[in-house]
């Protein structure tokens, strides 16, 4: 059962009759609310930019205005930018003449141009010009350094799948243009919309920042080359008030979930009150994601660590990471992990509250038999990943509510056959964490998407580490394995993320994660 703290994402018409409900007229409430959106989309992509490189002096700033409350937002965010940073400079580029805009917009823009006049630049009104004049203003904003960030605050959910002449031109010079370092959107990039018929190029961002709501469209998979990376910001709407008229399975996780983490132990306590976690993992090729699979449980709070592996990987192992308890096993002549050690990991069996099978134990046919018959020996929670995703290890188990798989899409392609994925991700029973640029945790029939990570997350090793948190949270015990996959894969990706700021997505390497797991959990951001 889901028990941390989660929303649901609503479709367009269901979105707008819950803000028609949520606000009921009320304009102070609704200011309020597009305030805090606006300063949440300005301080997420101040973050967001350091992932591309350190921010200049004097950044500066492009906001892209349409006449409804997407363009309040963004003008709000800009007022928030330019106060945070003294030194920055915005251009404003309004689709339409402000005296059109929703008065709410218009109020934005005043207080902006109240402000910050001496740093502000007003650009010709988008709609009065030719692709040729677009084209040059463009230009003369891309001259020097460029733009360091433009915001799309054009359209939100009123759009229509074609964007008329000149917008749709418009957009496309925006997305080709290289002068441009980070383009974000609020809600939903211009142009995309639940249709997968889009006959024009909508907006491609970089990150999307969800105010308040997560709307449909940002997660279907026609969309994902437009909305980029996917950030829901928790406004308080659902948890004040819950409506009547939308139903679904599609989740959202609440980022403030992750603080049920953020605990002290209780004085009175040993190593054993922290779970105990066996691993089957590790080759003699593979041998790293072990190692990896180790530290990753160890850093999440693991209190006993046994892991099983090839015996000439022992003694390295022992003296890379002394906080686990390594178990020699005997190995096949390419070393792999031999059947003949099975009764070696029975011996461990009763004495853990959770494994992880399938980091690094490589495709070797007797491996995955040992795997297959300690997992049938196993009556507790049970993650299988990489290698251990075997159709052959999972049909075996008569018990799947405590199995928990890892796929990615090509793990998941190979486990689901000719049967297709929909149709295995409908029939079984545990929990499935579909790996990707957005994690999902299915359960029930029930999708919960994680918006945390970062692209620097596309390297080998990064899955290992993850088996591991997972497996250290499912060990630990005291929640679901639903929430204990999603707290997991939501702490690894926001890990991610304080590396990327700090260090860029290239020049890192996977186990530097590790180092930011504690200030991803000790911070909110």
């Amino acid at each position: 059962m889901l028990e941390i703290p989660h929303d649901p994402i609503l479709s367009l018409s269901q979105a707008h009759a819950f803000e028609q409900e949520y606000f009921n007229g009320d304009e102070a409430l609704q200011w309020d609310a597009m305030t805090r959106a606006g300063e949440a989309v300005a301080d997420s992509a101040l973050r967001d930019m350091r992932e591309l490189r350190t921010i200049p002096h004097r950044p500066k700033l492009m906001v892209l205005v349409g006449k409804g409350h997407n363009g309040a937002d963004a003008l709000i965010a800009a007022r928030r930018f330019l106060r945070t940073i003294p030194t920055a400079r915005a251009a404003i580029w309004p689709w339409t003449a402000m005296e059109e805009c929703r008065p709410m917009t218009q109020r934005a823009f005043k207080e902006l141009i109240d402000f910050a006049t001496k740093r502000l630049e007003v650009l010709p009104i988008a709609n009065e010009m030719n692709v040729e004049g677009l084209g040059e203003i463009l230009s003369s904003q891309a001259k020097g350094r460029g733009v360091d960030l433009l915001i799309d605050g054009l359209l939100g959910m009123q759009a229509r799948p074609t964007l008329k002449s000149p917008l749709g031109e418009w957009i496309k010079l925006l997305n080709d243009s290289e002068s441009i370092s980070v383009r974000v959107s609020i809600d939903l990039p211009t142009g995309i919309t639940e249709s997968s018929a889009q006959e024009t190029e909508p907006f491609r961002a970089d990150f999307t920042y969800c105010t308040g709501i997560v709307k449909l469209p940002v997660i279907k998979n026609f969309n994902q080359q437009w909305v980029g990376r996917l950030r829901y910001l928790d406004l308080g709407f659902f948890a004040q008030f819950r409506p009547n008229h939308f139903s679904g399975n599609e989740k959202i996780l609440r980022p403030s979930a992750l603080t049920q983490l953020r605990k002290l132990r209780p004085v009175v306590s040993d190593k054993r009150d922290y779970g105990h976690l066996l691993a089957i993992v590790g080759s003699r090729e593979l041998g790293g994601a072990a190692l990896m699979c180790a530290r990753g449980a160890l850093r999440a709070g693991l209190g006993l660590l046994t892991c099983c592996v090839p015996e000439s990987l022992h003694a390295s192992f022992v003296a890379a990471c002394p906080e686990a308890m390594w178990v020699p096993m005997p190995e096949t002549p390419k070393g792999g992990l031999a059947l003949e050690g099975l009764g070696k990991v029975r011996q461990f069996l009763d004495r853990a509250d959770a494994l992880v099978a399938g980091p690094g134990i490589g495709s070797e046919g007797e491996t995955h038999t040992l795997v297959r018959e300690a997992c049938k020996l196993f009556s507790g929670p049970l993650l299988l990943d990489a290698d251990g995703l075997r159709s052959e290890i999972i049909d075996s188990l008569a018990d799947q509510d405590h199995l928990v798989l890892t796929p990615h899409a090509g793990e998941l392609d190979r486990l689901a056959g000719r049967g297709g994925v929909e149709n295995f991700l409908s029939s079984f029973q545990g929990v499935i964490l579909r790996k990707g640029a957005h994690q999902q945790v299915i359960y029930d029939g029930a999708i919960l998407h994680l918006f945390s990570g970062s692209s620097l997350l596309a390297r080998g090793g990064s899955g290992d580490i993850l088996s591991g948190i997972v497996g250290s949270l499912l060990a630990r015990g005291g929640r679901s394995s639903i929430d204990c996959v999603a707290l997991g894969t939501f702490w690894h990706g926001r890990a991610a993320e304080a590396l990327a700021r700090q260090h860029g997505q290239e020049a890192v390497t996977t186990t530097q994660i590790l180092e930011y797991l504690s200030f991803a959990l000790r911070n909110d951001f």
